[in-house]
């Protein structure tokens, strides 16, 4: 249950941060930032999925 709360508060944080940069401003740039945070956020969570599927895997063997 920790993790979950945890997982549910990162992604509630993401949000509380969405505000205008003023280091890469409005355009591209600061739209290439976000492209990559939430790729990078998708890898990470679909290996914690396949780590977690086969550690119950190797666990109920």
């Amino acid at each position: 249950m920790k993790f979950l709360t945890f997982i549910f508060s990162l992604l509630l944080t993401s949000q509380a941060f969405a505000h205008a940069d003023h280091a890469l401003g409005d355009g591209a740039l600061h739209m290439l930032y976000h492209a990559v945070f939430w790729a990078l956020f998708a890898v990470v969570a679909v290996k914690a999925f396949t780590y977690f599927k086969a550690k119950k895997k190797q666990n109920s063997k």
